[in-house]
C-alpha cells in the first residue's frame, strides 16, 4: 500500500512539474505557431501546396510524430543546460542515435527509466522485506534504468569510431587521388561522398554542408574532430588546417596522412593478432580440454570399472 502511494505521489509530482513547464512555454509556442501559420498562409497558392503536402503524409508523420517530438523536446528542456549540451554532443558522436537525434534518445531514456521503475515496484510489491529494503531496490533499479541509455549510447559511439578508423585510409586515398586529378579539397569531398557510404562519409557530408553554408574550413574541421572523438581524426584535421594556413600542397598532405593512417591500421592489426593467444586460452581450457580428457581417459575408466565389477 505504501509503495502504491509513493508511486502515485511520484506520478502526481511529475505531472505538476510538467504542467508548470507547459504553462510557462505556452505563450512562446503560440507566438511561434502564429508566425509559422502566417508564413505558410501568406498566399492562397502556398496554402494549397502546404495542405496538399500535409494530406499526402501518413497519419504517423502528421499526428503521432509531432506529438512525440514535442513531448521529448519538453522533457529535454527540463534538464540543465550543461547536461543537455553534453548529451547533444554524445548523440552527434553516435551518428544521431539511429537517425532519431536528441528526440529519440530522450524518449529512450524516459522509457528505460519508467520500465525499470515499474519492474522494481512489481518485484517488491508482495515481497516479505522491510520498507527500507523495498525503497533501496526501487532506487537501485531506477538508477539502472537511467544509466542503461547512456551505456548503449557510448556503445554506439565506440562502434562508430571503430568503423571510422577502419575506413579512414581508403577514403583518404580517394581524396588524395581526386586532389591530384585537379579538384579542390571541397570538390574532392563532394566526389568521395557521392561514391561511398559509411559513418566517415556521413561526417564528410556534414563537413561539406557546413562549408557550403559559409562556415570557415578551420571551424568545420574542428567540429568534425570533436564529433568523431578519435586521435587519428584530430591529427588529420590539424594537418589539413596547417596545410591550408601555410599554403602547403593539399595532395601531398593527404598522401602523407593516408600513409600514416594505413600504418596505424597495420599496427592495430598486429596488436590484435598478438592478443589472440590470450583470448583463445580460456575457450580452449573450457571446451577443448574436457573433450580431450574424455577421449584419452574414457577407455581407461571404462576398463577400470569393468575390472572392478569382475
Amino acid at each position: 500500500m505504501i509503495l502504491l502511494i509513493s508511486l502515485l505521489a511520484a506520478v502526481i509530482v511529475f505531472l505538476i512539474l510538467y504542467a508548470v513547464f507547459l504553462m510557462k512555454s505556452t505563450k512562446r509556442r503560440e507566438v511561434h505557431n502564429r508566425l509559422q501559420n502566417i508564413g505558410r498562409l501568406s498566399s492562397a497558392s502556398n496554402a494549397d501546396v502546404y495542405w496538399r503536402k500535409q494530406m499526402n503524409r501518413s497519419f504517423k508523420d502528421r499526428i503521432i510524430q509531432p506529438v512525440v517530438d514535442k513531448v521529448a523536446e519538453n522533457l529535454a528542456a527540463v534538464a540543465p543546460s550543461g547536461l543537455r549540451s553534453r548529451v547533444e554532443e554524445l548523440v552527434d558522436a553516435s551518428g544521431g542515435f539511429y537517425g532519431r537525434g536528441m528526440t529519440g534518445f530522450v524518449l529512450f531514456c524516459f522509457a528505460s527509466t519508467a520500465l525499470y521503475f515499474l519492474f522494481a515496484v512489481w518485484y517488491c510489491y508482495d515481497r516479505d522485506m522491510s520498507l527500507f529494503s523495498k525503497l533501496m531496490r526501487i532506487v537501485l533499479f531506477t538508477g539502472v534504468g537511467v544509466y542503461f541509455p547512456f551505456f548503449w549510447l557510448k556503445r554506439l559511439i565506440r562502434q562508430r569510431q571503430k568503423a571510422i578508423l577502419q575506413s579512414m585510409p581508403d577514403v583518404l586515398d580517394l581524396l588524395c587521388v581526386s586532389v591530384q586529378a585537379g579538384l579542390g579539397f571541397d570538390g574532392a569531398l563532394g566526389k568521395v561522398t557521392a561514391k561511398l557510404k559509411g559513418p566517415l562519409i556521413d561526417e564528410f557530408e556534414r563537413l561539406l554542408q557546413e562549408l557550403r553554408m559559409g562556415v570557415t574550413r578551420r571551424q568545420a574541421l574542428t567540429r568534425l574532430a570533436r564529433r568523431c572523438g578519435i586521435q587519428e581524426m584530430q591529427l588529420f584535421t590539424a594537418a589539413i588546417i596547417q596545410a591550408d594556413k601555410l599554403g602547403v600542397g593539399m595532395a601531398q598532405t593527404l598522401e602523407i596522412q593516408s600513409g600514416n593512417m594505413r600504418e596505424a591500421r597495420r599496427q592495430r592489426a598486429k596488436e590484435e593478432a598478438a592478443k589472440l593467444p590470450v583470448k583463445i586460452l580460456f575457450p580452449t581450457m573450457i571446451f577443448i580440454f574436457p573433450v580431450m580428457f574424455v577421449v584419452v581417459l574414457g577407455p581407461a575408466i571404462v576398463s577400470l570399472i569393468n575390472s572392478m565389477g569382475k
